[in-house]
């Protein structure tokens, strides 16, 4: 019978049902190790849609590759490119240029100048200013490490009130920089900044005493009205001595320092902001003067990591000297993402239109760690 067949041949070749079982685990395991050895595709590298605001009022849009707070280096032999600085912002070739004659280091540095008739943006201010591409930025509470080296020529002021920022770090947001190199009334100070509190941490000396020569023009400076209808609000109030006076001792800049005693500091063109707010420590170095970049060139080295919450920490180096350590509250509690950004150049007052001063930088370097930027 055909069932009587079937049962005679299963008894007779059964045992190789659990052979071919057996072979087929085994060939089904040697391929997912080998497919596990096998190097794999990589996955497309994920893609940034930048959308940069135009002075004509429209948009230029790029696609980046993200290379989210990988090392930048730049030594500025060759114009600054797209794959670390936001160049669309750089819309005036005549204020950005690749300067040969006036360097750090190496063949070139680049050359950042303003003219006091430049175009205001829709503030009142002067700005050009090189960005962090946006594909490069780092998050807000990373830390840090940058160095580069900078000096200043041309008109210089030292009166007037004038707000000057050469160098700042910004969350994404509209508030103010929670770190700042400042130039007001001709004076290199650095300051870091808690929503609206802000902390004067260091200052160049003496570059702020008036030169005789040219008082009865800085007087008319201080009077003057600029051409959009703004006064600078502290000018009225400020009298000529307060901006000849003598530098500080160290003693009495420490205490200055700590209690944020803006009478000390005349050329601040913002004192109204500044406070002794426990929140932020500042720790002076045994030698905190900064060097002033009208007379030479400055190699300035922080360490950056941003907090919300009190764990912020900022240190400072100017020319290889160790110069103040910034603990606490560093931020802004309002803000639109995640990530931060550098950008230096000028951000600054209007005041006069025979203004014109360069700004030069070289030798910049940016890693998470010292080693990066040494």
């Amino acid at each position: 019978m055909p069932g009587s067949d079937l049962h005679d041949t299963f008894r007779k070749y059964g045992f190789i049902i659990p052979v071919l079982a057996g072979l087929c685990l085994l060939v089904n395991s040697q391929s997912s190790f080998a497919d596990d050895l096998a190097p794999k595709e990589k996955s497309a590298d994920k893609t940034d849609v930048i959308v940069t605001p135009q002075q004509d009022g429209g948009v230029h849009i790029d696609e980046m590759r993200q290379t989210k707070c990988a090392i930048i280096i730049d030594d500025f032999d060759e114009y600054p490119s797209a794959s670390n600085w936001d160049v669309h912002r750089m819309s005036k070739p005549e204020n950005f240029q690749i300067e040969s004659d006036v360097v750090r280091d190496g063949g070139h540095a680049l050359a950042i100048t303003v003219f006091g008739d430049d175009e205001l943006d829709s503030e009142g201010n002067l700005k050009n200013e090189l960005w962090e591409a946006r594909q490069k930025r780092c998050d807000f509470g990373d830390e840090v490490w940058y160095s580069f080296s900078f000096k200043i020529d041309g008109t210089v002021w030292p009166a007037g009130s004038t707000r000057w920022v050469i160098g700042q770090w910004k969350e994404d947001s509209g508030g103010s920089p929670f770190l700042a190199q400042r130039f007001d009334n001709g004076v290199f100070h650095i300051t870091v900044q808690h929503n609206d509190i802000r902390k004067l941490v260091a200052q160049a000396e003496g570059s702020y005493q008036q030169d005789f020569k040219g008082f009865s023009r800085e007087f008319q400076q201080m009077l003057s009205l600029d051409r959009q209808g703004f006064r600078n609000r502290n000018d009225a109030s400020r009298t000529s001595d307060e901006f000849l006076g003598s530098g500080l001792s160290l003693p009495e800049l420490r205490k200055a320092i700590e209690t944020q005693d803006t009478s000390k500091f005349p050329f601040l063109a913002d004192p109204q902001t500044y406070s002794d707010y426990p929140g932020i420590q500042i720790e002076l170095s045994d030698d905190p003067v900064l060097p002033d970049p009208t007379t030479g060139w400055v190699d300035m080295r922080y360490r950056v990591k941003g907090s919300r919450v009190g764990q912020g920490i900022i240190e400072i180096w100017a020319n290889n000297r160790f110069i103040a350590r910034v603990t606490g509250y560093i931020g802004n509690d309002e803000f639109a993402g995640n990530t931060q950004y550098f950008k230096f150049g000028h951000y600054r007052d209007y005041d006069r239109d025979d203004l014109q001063s360069t700004v030069y930088l070289d030798r910049f370097r940016r890693g998470p760690h010292r080693s990066d930027v040494d």
